[in-house]
């Protein structure tokens, strides 16, 4: 299970930006909802945001999620530990990034704080990011193929017959 932690200045920096312009409060908005749904058991980090697309290449393990706007959530993960490390315009992220290039994981453990993990809640509605992945559901792809050669035998053999008459 993934052990998700935070800086307390990510949580400054989203009390700044919801109190900033429209698409800062949205950035905020969008940042909250990831950190929401990582703090959910048995999520995938890469699966709960849009992750920028050329990555982080200058620190090993850092992940960027993009969210609208020129607005990034800069996150850390190592090993089954998951780190919230800053939000805010990609330049300001930018410069965050090659100011912390040094940072030791002991450094980044010392001042992040551990979130508490949800359950989650099976009635409340999907968000749209949950949607989307729901619509990426394939059920066929947990069957086997023999499985599969069963279902799929009556609908050949109906198609084949409907082809011939």
């Amino acid at each position: 299970m993934l052990q998700c932690n935070i800086d307390p200045k990510v949580k400054k920096r989203l009390d700044a930006l919801r109190r900033s312009g429209k698409k800062a409060c949205l950035a905020a908005e969008r940042a909250e909802e990831i950190i929401g749904r990582l703090k959910s058991e048995g999520v995938i980090p890469d699966r709960v945001g849009t992750v920028t697309k050329h990555g982080e290449l200058r620190i090993k393990g850092v992940m960027k999620y993009d969210l609208g706007s020129g607005y990034r959530l800069v996150t850390f993960k190592n090993g089954c530990r998951l780190f919230l490390l800053y939000v805010g315009t990609h330049d300001d992220c930018h410069r965050w990034i090659e100011n912390n290039r040094e940072l030791t994981v002991e450094q980044i453990q010392e001042r992040c704080e551990l979130l508490p993990v949800q359950e989650i809640e099976s009635d409340r509605p999907a968000t749209r990011h949950e949607a989307e992945i729901e619509a990426d559901f394939d059920p066929l792809a947990s069957l086997s193929e023999k499985e599969l050669r069963q279902v799929f035998c009556g609908l050949v053999d109906a198609v084949a017959r409907g082809i011939e008459t």
